[in-house]
């Protein structure tokens, strides 16, 4: 059998030798980890390469969720949405290609990007309902995209490669990474963190995929990854404002701010949306 540390040895080998972004998106992740380099430099930088500037427009008019019309130039979008979200989503889709590429042997990827997509747009409207501003909207609805990576890696490495890939199930959300601990010696979640890592993103993003199945740690809170934890539940029809608040950690529930009434309201505007795409 196994070792946790041959595994471990694995999915570092793996991820050593996916490939990595493209050199300028790559710099431009790595930009925006600079603390010091605000959004007018980032633009600049955005400015200095055409296909980059035609990207990132064409991600702010495809993944924004908002009710004025398109934005026809960069300074446009950014006004809009934000320089780093923008950014992120750009790498979030070259990372997507990559995933398609690489990951394209299990046979039910298309599972995991339509998980990824409800979560993304749960994490969204959540965002919104807990009336955070555009910037961290976006930025959940980035969390939200990327945050199962780890999944794929795991279940390809171990060798399962016509395992469903289906998102995990509600009533599992705080047993599942015991569970794969104790198949693999490695959790989804710190695997995803890694591929974050490798590809660039942000620090905050590598910690929110890091816990979105742990979000609180006894004192210690990930609120965008409990974004993405409890939008799980969002995107389940089986539950209600008072089944969730009775589940779920008050601690949890009050760092969120997220009461019965909102998790209703966030469902509601959820399930139409999907009902839209």
């Amino acid at each position: 059998m196994e070792s946790q540390k041959d595994f471990e040895d694995k999915v570092t080998e793996f991820i050593h030798r996916l490939p990595p972004m493209p050199g300028n998106v790559s710099e431009l992740l790595n930009a925006t980890n600079v603390q010091e380099m605000d959004d007018e430099e980032l633009l600049a930088y955005v400015k200095q390469d055409p296909g980059l500037c035609a990207d990132l427009l064409h991600l702010a008019n495809t993944f924004s969720i908002r009710a004025e019309g398109h934005d026809d130039t960069i300074e446009e979008a950014v006004n809009s949405v934000g320089i780093k979200p923008l950014i992120q989503l750009i790498g979030v889709w070259y990372a997507r290609n990559i995933i398609a590429k690489e990951f394209d042997m299990l046979d039910h990827l298309d599972d995991y990007f339509k998980h990824s997509q409800e979560i993304s747009l749960a994490c969204r409207t959540m965002s919104e309902i807990l009336e955070a501003d555009e910037h961290d909207c976006q930025v959940a609805y980035v969390a939200g995209l990327i945050h199962d990576m780890g999944r794929l890696a795991i279940i390809l490495l171990s060798n399962r490669v016509t395992a469903p890939l289906l998102g995990t199930p509600c009533a599992m959300m705080n047993t599942i990474v015991d569970q794969e601990q104790k198949l693999v010696g490695m959790d989804h979640c710190r695997v995803g963190m890694q591929l974050c890592k490798k590809w660039n993103f942000s620090e905050l993003l590598q910690q929110a995929i890091l816990r979105h199945h742990s979000p609180l740690i006894d004192s210690d809170f990930d609120y965008l990854g409990a974004v993405i934890f409890t939008c799980h539940f969002i995107s389940c029809s089986d539950f209600t404002g008072e089944t969730l608040a009775a589940m779920l950690p008050g601690e949890l529930l009050n760092r969120l701010k997220l009461t019965p009434e909102s998790f209703v309201k966030t469902q509601q505007i959820y399930f139409a949306r999907m009902a839209e795409n």
